[in-house]
C-alpha cells in the first residue's frame, strides 16, 4: 500500500475522533450569593473573589439571588451547567438547616451540591433593641420571661431562627416570630425597636453596637470570640450552648474533579494573602480551613446536627 492510500484510510479517524476538552476556564466565573447585597456571605465573598479571579486568569462576578430564604439562588445554580463557571456560596442555611426548615426544598445539599472549599467561620450575636432595659442575655431572658409572648425576635435566614428558638427554648421563654429577607434588614429594624432582639452577623452589628443603636448581649459560641473578647458568650448564661455560622465555596453536583481541585488550589491560595485575615475580621470572621477529603463528610455531620436540633425543638417546615 502506497502512502498516499494510508493517508486517505487514516483521514476518517482523525476527523471522527472526539474533540479536546476546552480548557477551563474558558469565560468568566460566576458566584451565587444566595442573599442579598451587605449580607455576610456577600461582603466575604467580595472580599476573596478578586484574588481567585487573579489566579485563575477569569473575571469572577458576585452575583446577588436573595430571596426565597436561599432558594432562589440555588435554582439559579442548579439551572447552569455543570462546567465549573458557576459557583455557589453555601452557609448554614442553604447547607445544614434548610433541609429541615423549608417545605417541598427543591434541592438537597448533599444530593445536588458539592463543596469545594472552607472559607471562614464566626459566632451569631445576639443583639437588642437597647431601649430594653436589660444589659445582659440573663436580664433579656428574665424580661421576657415576665413578658410571655410580648417580645419579638426577628431573623434573616432559617439557621438564626433555629439559633433563636433554641435559646428560647433552653432559657424558658416564648417570643413572637418575625422573618426577614436578609440579615441586614433584621439588624436594621432591631434598631429601630421594631423587633426586640435578632441573632445578628458579628461584624455588622458590633458597628452598630459601638454606635448605640443596638446592644451586643453575646455571642452563640462555647468560648468568647478573639474578635471581641468583651461580649460574653451565650454559654456563660446557657451551659453547653454552641452554634456558627461556616460558609464555603462549592458547586452544582457534577462538576468535573479537576476543576473543583483547581478551584480548591486557588482558594487556599487567596486564604493565605497577607492581609485577608484581617480584612474579615473586620467582619466578624476568621478563615477556616478543612481538608478537601473531609468536605463532605462535615456538611453531612452539619445537616445531621441541624436536623437534631430542629427535631428536638418541633419546628415544622413552612
Amino acid at each position: 500500500m502506497n502512502l498516499a492510500r494510508r493517508g486517505l484510510l487514516a483521514a476518517p479517524l482523525i476527523l471522527t475522533a472526539p474533540a479536546a476538552r476546552a480548557a477551563w476556564p474558558d469565560k468568566p466565573i460566576r458566584i451565587v450569593v444566595t442573599f442579598p447585597a451587605g449580607t455576610q456571605t456577600d461582603i466575604l465573598t467580595r472580599l476573596y473573589a478578586p484574588g481567585l479571579a487573579q489566579r485563575l486568569g477569569q473575571p469572577v462576578v458576585v452575583d446577588n439571588r436573595g430571596g426565597g430564604q436561599g432558594v432562589i439562588g440555588i435554582r439559579a445554580v442548579l439551572g447552569a451547567p455543570a462546567d465549573g463557571h458557576t459557583l455557589l456560596m453555601i452557609g448554614v442555611s442553604t447547607g445544614a438547616s434548610a433541609p429541615h426548615m423549608i417545605k417541598d426544598l427543591p434541592y438537597h445539599p448533599l444530593r445536588d451540591l458539592v463543596p469545594i472549599g472552607m472559607v471562614a467561620e464566626a459566632p451569631y450575636l445576639l443583639i437588642c433593641d437597647p431601649r430594653l432595659p436589660v444589659r445582659s442575655a440573663a436580664e433579656l431572658f428574665a424580661y421576657a420571661k415576665a413578658r410571655p409572648g410580648q417580645l419579638s425576635f426577628g431573623h434573616g435566614a432559617p439557621s438564626r431562627h433555629v439559633v433563636g428558638a433554641l435559646m428560647a427554648n433552653i432559657a424558658g421563654f416564648e417570643a413572637l416570630e418575625v422573618a426577614y429577607r436578609g440579615q441586614p434588614e433584621a439588624t436594621n429594624e432591631c434598631a429601630a425597636g421594631r423587633i426586640s432582639y435578632t441573632i445578628a452577623d458579628l461584624g455588622e452589628a458590633l458597628v452598630q453596637a459601638r454606635e448605640g443603636r443596638v446592644r451586643a448581649l453575646a455571642v452563640t459560641t462555647a468560648a468568647r470570640s478573639s474578635l471581641a473578647p468583651d461580649i460574653p458568650a451565650l454559654s456563660e448564661t446557657l451551659s453547653g450552648f454552641n452554634l456558627s455560622v461556616w460558609f464555603m465555596l462549592g458547586a452544582k453536583a457534577g462538576v468535573p474533579d479537576e476543576v473543583i481541585s483547581r478551584v480548591n488550589a486557588a482558594l487556599q491560595e487567596v486564604l493565605a494573602e497577607p492581609g485577608l485575615a484581617q480584612q474579615l475580621a473586620v467582619q466578624g470572621l476568621e478563615i477556616r480551613k478543612i481538608a478537601p477529603e473531609a468536605l463532605k463528610s462535615f456538611m453531612a455531620a452539619e445537616v445531621e446536627n441541624w436536623g437534631n436540633i430542629i427535631s428536638r425543638l418541633n419546628l415544622q417546615p413552612s
